[in-house]
């Protein structure tokens, strides 16, 4: 049966380093992925009646992500049953908690020494993944200077 893991990301490429040292973790278990991207909602009531996932999504995905995450699958084919983009709008540790038991996660690898780079509404999540007092793996890897983005893509798959 395949392991559910959570990612947060902020949708830049070198984000999905914590993906990738995940997927190598494994071992050839199969796994579905939940990636996070945590944002505070709108106060706006009007915003609010015509809020849609998709097209938040839609504002948030970039293509030089999408191609990373489109490589990483194909690299992972064996290990990835499943990748999504979940996003979590959650104020505290207990929305936390209900997020990760509605989206059934077995497994939750945060980055170690890589900071989340936030859009306008975005927050950390990690601190309060850590709170929460659930189990986590943290993944580290070298954070580099990019001249291109073909740089950063052989550096987030490299070892």
């Amino acid at each position: 049966m395949a392991k559910t893991i959570l990612i947060p990301i902020d949708f830049n490429i070198e984000s999905l380093n914590t993906l990738k040292i995940a997927l190598n973790d494994l071992h050839g278990t199969r796994a579905n992925v939940v990636l996070m991207y945590a944002e505070y909602t709108s106060d706006s009531i009007t915003e609010l009646m015509f809020y849609s996932r998709e097209r938040r999504l839609k504002t948030l995905l970039k293509p030089d992500f999408l191609e990373a995450l489109t490589i990483l699958k194909n690299r992972f084919e064996k290990v990835i049953e499943t990748i999504r983009i979940e996003l979590f709008h959650g104020y505290g540790v207990n929305a936390f908690v209900h997020f990760i038991e509605g989206n059934k996660i077995d497994t939750i690898y945060i980055p170690k020494s890589y900071m989340i780079k936030l859009s306008s509404n975005g927050f950390d999540p990690i601190p309060i993944i850590k709170k929460s007092k659930l189990p986590y793996s943290e993944a580290d890897w070298t954070s580099s200077v990019y001249t291109s983005k073909e740089d950063q893509l052989n550096d987030l798959f490299n070892y």
